[in-house]
């Protein structure tokens, strides 16, 4: 059963795109099979991918399915089964049925943050979408969220600071809300990948690429434990 991971965020630029390709460069560097479906209007995962094919940089081990409607969604969900070790899914942002569906079909919830009061409050619309679709389905789905973009003087920002009492103020209203210890550094080589570069895992290892990647290398480190915590919870259930 394939690890199946989306992230959403009521609020453009906060960084899923950006997320899910550092992700995906990190499984299919260990050698997992990785799919990405965006299913995000703005197909943002999709332009990517046709920069990285222009290119010729699409990196291995990763393939990508757009999808537009729930029928779609559900299709490849239901094709791919077995085939893939990762799924990652670039959710819409606003309110729609396929939003809905991407949820109900994963096993986590992703969302970025950075250090504004918008981003925040999207951040808790996150948290009450997921919990509202784990109710209906009687199960509870992790909701993860990870702080991008961060400067060294974003970290005196007052919103910064607000970022993890805020986080914890949800888990005592009964989210199940948690605020990543791992955080991604406003970089130059997260945002060259977008331009068609590939993963940040295809660069070469100049010491700012060898920051990021042990970023990241952390950072999924951390969502594997998540995964598993939630997936040891469901078997004792």
């Amino acid at each position: 059963m394939p690890r199946r991971i989306c992230a959403i965020s009521g609020k453009g630029g906060a960084g899923k795109t950006t997320v899910i390709i550092l992700v995906a460069g990190e499984y299919a560097i260990q050698g997992k099979k990785v799919l990405l479906i965006d299913a995000d209007p703005r197909q943002n995962l999709a332009e990517w991918w046709k920069r990285c094919e222009a290119k010729d940089n699409l990196p291995a081990n990763i393939e990508l399915h757009s999808a537009a409607t729930q029928r779609s969604i559900e299709t490849v969900l239901a094709d791919q089964d077995g085939v893939y070790d990762v799924i990652l899914m670039d959710s819409p942002g606003v309110d729609s049925v396929i939003r809905d569906t991407i949820i109900r079909n994963c096993d986590l919830v992703l969302t970025p943050i950075q250090p504004n009061q918008d981003e925040i409050k999207a951040a808790g619309e996150a948290a009450t979408i997921t919990a509202d679709i784990g109710d209906r389905q009687r199960r509870t789905i992790p909701h993860l969220n990870v702080v991008t973009r961060v400067a060294l003087p974003g970290r005196a920002l007052e919103a910064y600071r607000l970022i993890r009492p805020f986080i914890a103020n949800l888990r005592d209203n009964g989210y199940e809300s948690t605020l990543m210890e791992t955080e991604f550094t406003e970089r130059n080589c997260y945002r060259e990948i977008r331009n068609g570069l590939g993963t940040l895992q295809m660069l070469e290892l100049t010491d700012p690429v060898m920051k990021g990647r042990a970023e990241v290398t952390a950072f999924v480190a951390e969502l594997d434990r998540h995964l598993a915590a939630n997936r040891e919870k469901v078997g004792n259930v």
